[in-house]
């Protein structure tokens, strides 16, 4: 394990993914607690709602300057499918607005199990429909944001929803038949294991989690051309890790234009957990370039 990261593993309580809800209080509790992140210069936070058949609160952080043609970046959180807020997220939103110039949109999206799919998954879909303006789009997120932006791209592709520029899949969940390598051979990694990820798909799925539909797991795509383009991080510590890899080499293998990074020796969700690491600041510098990519409009065609 990198050395930056061992005392603060050493001082992480286990979540409780076999009590969502017990678990989503202790979290509201601990960041109650959290000290305050200065807040980026020239960036302005604005609640919407989504308007759709249940409502979608979001959070949208806009740079100054910021107009109608501004490009978007939707970013989903993490926690498993059933724990996770905007809350924890909100630094990194602020900053990556102020540091990018798009317009970034964090979804509230409902939580299993009180909400199994696809409730997310349509919560942040009507969130895509509502800020596709034509400019330039990019669903991003953390592990379960991850695999719900994957999700978005595949729905968009196969019902002829909007034109998405790019999918940034951070230490992505994405396969409910954990049959990748990596979950059996680090199934006690840190911070989110083998029976952790049991516990959410059963959450999240529900009946399906044994016949899992594609947009549920993206993995069990048999079909992955005609996707955006991607970049994938895997963590080299994360029970998770096979399943990135395996994906971004399925995407490549598809002729999408897929982008993979594997950090050895990090855990799961490790820029989220300590950014401060050089590793975190080494790959936030290169998501910005990343995004910068994914952001650029589309050339002018010259008849």
């Amino acid at each position: 394990m990198d050395p930056e990261f061992t005392e603060f593993l050493a001082a992480m309580p286990p979540l409780q993914f076999a009590d969502p809800a017990a678990q989503r209080e202790l979290s509201a509790k601990a960041r109650a607690e959290w000290p305050e992140v200065p807040w980026p210069d020239g960036v302005a936070r604005t609640d919407h709602t989504v308007a759709a058949a249940h409502p979608v609160p979001v959070r949208r952080y806009v740079p100054d300057g910021a107009g109608d043609a501004a490009p978007v970046v939707l970013w989903i959180h993490g926690g498993g499918y059933c724990i996770g807020h905007p809350d924890e997220d909100e630094p990194f939103c602020a900053r990556l607005a102020a540091d990018t110039g798009a317009v970034v949109v964090s979804v509230d999206y409902r939580l299993a199990p009180e909400h199994p799919y696809p409730a997310a998954l349509d919560d942040c879909y009507a969130a895509l429909l509502d800020f596709a303006s034509g400019a330039p789009l990019v669903v991003a997120g953390m592990s379960a944001g991850a695999g719900l932006a994957a999700a978005l791209a595949l729905r968009a592709r196969d019902t002829g929803g909007p034109v998405i520029n790019g999918q940034v899949l951070l230490c992505p969940f994405l396969d409910a038949t954990m049959g990748a390598e990596s979950m059996a051979a680090l199934s006690a990694a840190p911070v989110f294991n083998a029976e952790d990820a049991r516990l959410c798909w059963g959450h999240y799925l529900g009946p399906l989690v044994g016949a899992p539909p594609v947009w549920g797991s993206p993995s069990v795509a048999q079909d992955l051309r005609g996707l955006p383009p991607a970049y994938v991080l895997a963590a080299g510590a994360d029970c998770l890790r096979d399943e990135a890899v395996q994906y971004a080499l399925r995407l490549q293998a598809a002729g999408v234009a897929a982008e993979l990074h594997v950090v050895p020796g990090v855990p799961h969700a490790f820029t989220a957990m300590q950014p401060g690491a050089s590793v975190s600041r080494r790959i936030r510098a290169e998501l910005l370039a990343v995004l910068g990519r994914f952001l650029e409009p589309a050339p002018v065609q010259t008849p």
